[in-house]
């Protein structure tokens, strides 16, 4: 590398970092969870703010693929931490309900996300329609994990019943999101030579279950009375290596970081959750410049601005109706079901990451990456005063974790 594009590799390594941390905090000062301000910071390093000469001045373009790259590192990372949240345990009790919401939750937007892609959004499509509306509806049918969880430990909802049933649906429909889009992507990735390694995605999924998991709880059991830097070293590895392997057979690295973060030992999880999101914390704010870069909200026209007003009523419809519906159907009262949408309808990174994988695989272009990216910010951003909408106060942070756990959604 270039001197010169070192000099600006490391300090856009700085001025991101700071930026999104100070603008994170404000949004958490608003109210919103810090995500919003992270995504708004890499929203202004674009041309929609900057313009895109000062942009390319700022952010070169020879330095943004070592910036993509960084950005990569700190995707993976996140995605193992994804499904390290994933309580594999937390599915017992309330099954019923759980599997009703969470399949709601998912399909409902997936549905409706596919037929806005097919009507709405039809100029889009570049000749594959179904993989399309397909990628368009795993688009409106996410929900954002990590987000969720950070919103409740932040209100003070993680011990109600509301925060563990809105865990475990999300959980559910994480599940399904990255399965199906990992189906889609699949398909719709060029190089029908090579698609023959997608077979192999079944035997990894095996292999990481039957042999890798048994092994990391040896590993852990092991290093229990020894250093824990072994098991941080274990997870991020891991979570690098299964990423290499799920790009390889044709799919993205989030797979393969995210299936290893599921079955990765739970015993050093403090420890492994406070190197990897140091770690994180350095590399994952390059994601949010790397994808606000492409967000170019002055290529609108009139018809784009429709097509953002028919895809955020989309994202709404589906996802708050199909959880709302689906939760009073196995009895949950009005308001905790009012809540428990407003809490699934949480997208956040985990869109961008999805986003970001169709605009690379040329599923969608700049102009609908940019419609879906304001839609991901508009519905996270709801979120808070929609609680507050159905009596979730904030005052339930200050009670301490017993009265928490007691505590009920304000009538």
């Amino acid at each position: 590398m270039p001197s010169n594009q070192m000099v600006f590799l490391l300090v856009d390594l700085v001025l991101i970092a700071v930026a999104a941390r100070l603008l994170g905090r404000l949004a958490v000062r608003l109210g919103q969870p810090a995500v919003i301000g992270e995504i708004a910071a890499g929203i202004i390093a674009g041309p929609t703010i900057l313009g895109a000469h000062l942009s390319g001045m700022v952010f070169p373009q020879d330095v943004r693929s070592y910036l993509s790259a960084f950005a990569n590192v700190g995707v993976m990372i996140f995605m193992f931490l994804a499904g390290l949240e994933i309580d594999r345990g937390s599915f017992n009790g309330n099954r019923r309900t759980v599997a009703s919401v969470s399949l709601s939750a998912y399909f409902v937007p997936f549905a409706l996300g596919c037929a806005v892609a097919l009507v709405a959004l039809s100029r889009y499509h570049n000749g594959n329609r179904l993989t399309f509306a397909l990628f368009i509806g795993c688009a409106l049918a996410v929900t954002a994990f990590p987000v969720l969880a950070r919103i409740l430990l932040d209100r003070g909802l993680m011990g109600t019943r509301i925060g563990q049933l809105s865990l475990a649906s999300a959980a559910i429909d994480d599940i399904l999101a990255w399965t199906v889009l990992a189906l889609v992507i699949g398909f719709a990735r060029p190089g029908v030579s090579n698609q023959w390694r997608l077979l192999l995605f079944v035997p990894l999924v095996a292999a990481m279950w039957w042999l890798v998991r048994p092994l990391l709880v040896r590993a852990s059991r092991s290093t229990a009375a020894t250093s824990d830097n072994t098991m941080i070293f274990l997870a991020v590895s891991g979570a690098l290596l299964w990423g290499a392997a799920t790009e390889w057979i044709g799919l993205h690295l989030i797979f393969g970081a995210f299936l290893f973060g599921v079955i990765f030992p739970r015993t050093h999880r403090p420890v492994v959750e406070t190197g990897a999101q140091l770690l994180s914390s350095v590399f994952l704010p390059a994601f949010f410049v790397v994808a606000g870069l492409q967000v170019d909200l002055g290529s609108l026209d009139r018809a784009g601005i429709v097509e953002l007003l028919a895809v955020l009523l989309t994202a709404l419809v589906g996802k708050l109706g199909g959880t709302y519906f689906a939760a009073r159907a196995t009895g949950i009262a009005p308001r905790e079901a009012g809540a428990l949408a407003s809490l699934m309808n949480t997208r956040g990174l985990t869109e961008l990451i999805i986003l970001n994988i169709g605009l690379t695989t040329g599923l969608i272009g700049v102009q609908l990456y940019s419609i879906m990216v304001v839609m991901a910010l508009v519905t996270t951003a709801m979120t808070s005063p929609l609680l507050r909408l159905f009596g979730v106060t904030s005052e339930v942070r200050h009670l301490p974790a017993p009265a928490v756990a007691q505590t009920r959604l304000a009538s």
